[in-house]
């Protein structure tokens, strides 16, 4: 089993051709996507995809909506309380064909019965501008490694007990 994963290359072209009104509606786009995971907004997740979506996860490549959605749907039913994901580094830039590539960090907490996972990678995503709006038609996810915590404490004396978020 190879345990290593390879290091993202970010070509010249992204650095060189680098579009900072590009880079923020990217991350808008990011934010936007850690706040639909995170509470579950399958309306504000479906509203920032492309109708062609794919999602690549684990190397394993699933197309369309439904396809796409019920991947969170899954995740939203799994065991945990609350999830929060931070997304960072954000690039993105447009090649000559009118492609829009954007990467990303990325740090999930999920915060379960009986432990606390937090899981880190990176995204390599295609985004398509479509009514004047960039939209997310290709989401590659790579998990570079997982940690998993103790059980949170739901009630740490300083502040009020946790609020479930689902």
């Amino acid at each position: 089993m190879n345990d290593q994963i390879s290091p993202a290359v970010i070509d010249v072209s992204e650095w060189t051709k680098f579009d900072i009104s590009l880079t923020a509606c990217a991350t808008n786009i990011y934010a936007l996507y850690a706040w639909a995971v995170d509470n579950g907004d399958f309306n504000l997740l479906r509203s920032i995809v492309a109708p062609d979506i794919r999602i690549t996860r684990n190397g394993m490549e699933h197309a369309g909506l439904d396809a796409f959605l019920g991947i969170y749907r899954n995740n939203w039913e799994s065991d945990w309380s609350a999830a929060k994901h931070y997304i960072s580094n954000v690039i993105a830039s447009e090649d000559s064909d009118g492609n829009i590539r954007s990467r990303a960090y990325f740090q999930a907490v999920f915060i379960r019965s009986k432990l606390t996972n937090m899981v880190v990678g990176h995204y390599d995503d295609t985004l398509v501008a479509t009514d004047g709006n960039l939209r997310i038609a290709h989401k590659r996810i790579f998990i570079e490694g997982s940690v998993d915590l103790p059980e949170t404490s739901r009630d740490s004396g300083r502040f009020p007990p946790l609020a479930r978020v689902k």
